[in-house]
């Protein structure tokens, strides 16, 4: 039973692949955006006075 359709595999999933890509590019940059804006530095001095 001989394929009647001759497809390569390797020229699908492009589309799916490419959107993949597109959204894990969007989603750090966004996670990046979030960090910057909410992040808070440390207090160092607090913790040093805590020390016996």
């Amino acid at each position: 039973m001989p394929n009647s359709q001759n497809v390569s595999p390797s020229s699908q999933g492009w589309g799916a692949a490419a959107f993949i890509v597109i959204l894990a590019i969007v989603a750090n940059t966004l996670a990046y955006q979030i960090h910057k804006a909410t992040y808070l530095q440390p207090d160092a001095a607090p913790a040093a006075a805590a020390e016996h």
